[in-house]
Parts: C-alpha cells; structure tokens; sequence
C-alpha cells in the first residue's frame, strides 16, 4: 500500500531560500515511495487547522518553515487521537529547534535525511494549555524574537534579531515575581527567564549537550536577576557565554512542573518558540513526555544508550 505524506508549507519562512528546494524535497519522497499532498499557509494558524483537520489521514506529516510553524504544526497534532510520524525541513531564521535535532538547513538534504532516520521520541512542553516545542521565555530581548519584521529577516538574516534587541536595552526593567519549580519556590526581581528543552535559546545561551536530553520529561529553567552594575552585567554575560550558570544573578535548575507569577500583579510578554504568547502575570508550564516521533538523528545521551545495551546507532 502507498504511504501518504502530508507537507505543511510556510512559504514566508527563511532567507534567500532557492525555489527548487521545495521540489527537490517532494522528489525525494515520491521516491521512497510516499504519495505527496502539499499545503501553503497563508496566515497564522494555518499550520494547526491542517493538521488538526487532515493529519490523522497520513503515515507521516512534514513541515517545511521555522520554529513557529513547526510549534503550531504540533499544536494541531496533539488534538489528534491517532498521530502521524513527524518530520521538519527547515526554513527559518533562527532553526533553534533544528540546530538541536542536528536537521540541516538544504531541503533536499532534511528530506534525506527523514527518509533514512528511525522515528525517535520527542518531549513538548505546555504553556497554559498551549503546546510548545523548545522554549517559552520572558525578559530581556525575548520581544526581539516575535517584533522583528519578516521582511528584515529575510533580508539580513540572524542579524535583524540582534538589531531589534540594541532598541530594547534601555527598557529593560526588573519585575518581582515568584517562580515554584517542582515545589521548590524561587523569588526575585527577574530580568529574565526560559523554560526550555534545547541547546539554544536564540543562538545567544546555549546549554551543553551533557545536560540537556530532549526526552528526558525535563526542562532547563534559566532565571536571571539584574547585576545591578556594569561589571555585573559583564560578568553575567560572560558566564551564559561559558555554560557556567553559577553567578549570584543566575538560577539554573531542571524541572517538570513550573508555576511563575508576578508579585506586583502586571502583566509581562511572553514567547514561546520565538512567538508571541500574550500579556500575562502568571503561567503555569508541563512537560509532556514522550508526546510525538520524529524522524531525527540520535542525540547524545540515545547514542550512550546504544553503547551501553550494546546495540548498532
């Protein structure tokens, strides 16, 4: 029987992405044997409704965007009661999600390399009832990530990111909040924080391979408090440099269940997968384990398994 591929398009997604790369990708499924329907977007939660409406009728559901298409793809999937497997042919900006999975960024070669992965199982996080798929964040520069124009994106890359931040120093205030994870409570006046299950946030942290596990059922929870000087600013900068979460500004801890409010009452933007979230003083935040597969390489602690039990990667 002919297997059924269903390919979820952002067209706006990327930069200076080549026309046929789309074709390239759709020739290689059609020769590993995949019947092919494409779908274009063409608005914000495009993604979800055809997932949610037509993934349960296919073996295998791909998406061809950045990080917010592929998260809103996935809000779609989980409704389902019967999933499909997932693969992601890259196309953002950013691809924190797909520098992670070690997905590369030609779409004839992510197509390959679906086409030659084992399905392997993948955690999601939920953000007051919304799934997301790497990082939900608040604080210093997280507005850069959603408030960058598409058009200035595409046309200078990672570097309208770093634009959009540079306007957004001068605003960068301290909130009193309260942050419980898995019971233990954490109180401060934060500038910053992320929830995430990745090696990046932004390709501005980024956190080694030894300690995140992407399927783990745990995130890596990031606070950070105002340095109050200008050495201290330089010092914390220079610790998210090195992995070292160890300054008296920082908390670095890991976690299943997160409940972060403000003590003041306001309301502050959030992020999740580079996205807009909302206004709001208080989030409750899950780790789904094990919510999907996804054709991906093995990351570093699968491979340690496979040594371990004495299996081929």
């Amino acid at each position: 029987m002919e297997k059924k591929l269903l390919m979820i398009i952002n067209p706006r997604s990327g930069r200076n992405k080549r026309n046929d790369e789309i074709s390239e990708a759709l020739e290689v499924f059609s020769a590993h044997g995949y019947s092919v329907t494409v779908m274009n977007t063409t608005k914000s939660g495009d993604a979800t409704e055809y997932a949610k409406k037509y993934g349960q009728d296919y073996d295998l559901v791909v998406c061809r965007g950045g990080d917010g298409t592929f998260c809103e793809m996935m809000n779609g999937i989980m409704t389902l009661d019967k999933k499909p497997e997932i693969g992601f042919v890259p196309a953002g900006t950013t691809n924190d999600l797909a520098n992670t999975l070690g997905l590369p960024s030609d779409g004839e070669k992510a197509a390959q390399l679906i086409m030659k992965e084992s399905s392997r199982p993948s955690d999601l996080g939920m953000f007051n009832g919304r799934y997301f798929t790497y990082v939900a964040s608040f604080g210093a520069f997280t507005k850069c990530s959603y408030a960058t124009s598409q058009k200035l994106k595409n046309r200078i890359g990672r570097t309208a990111y770093f634009y959009e931040a540079a306007k957004e120093v001068k605003d960068i205030k301290p909130v009193p909040m309260r942050c419980v994870v898995d019971g233990t409570v954490y109180e401060g006046n934060f500038i910053f924080g992320s929830i995430s299950n990745s090696y990046t946030v932004g390709k501005i942290i980024h956190l080694s391979e030894d300690v995140v596990c992407l399927n783990d059922g745990k995130f890596e929870v990031l606070f950070a408090e105002n340095p109050g000087t200008v050495k201290g600013w330089a010092e914390l900068a220079e610790c998210v440099l090195k992995k070292k979460f160890e300054h008296r500004s920082l908390r670095f801890v890991q976690g299943t269940h997160i409940e972060i409010e403000t003590l003041d009452g306001s309301k502050i933007p959030w992020t999740i997968d580079g996205e807009f979230a909302g206004d709001v003083s208080k989030v409750t935040l899950d780790i789904c384990k094990h919510a999907f597969n996804m054709y991906r390489p093995p990351l570093l602690h699968e491979m340690e398994s496979a040594d371990e039990i004495g299996i081929e990667k």
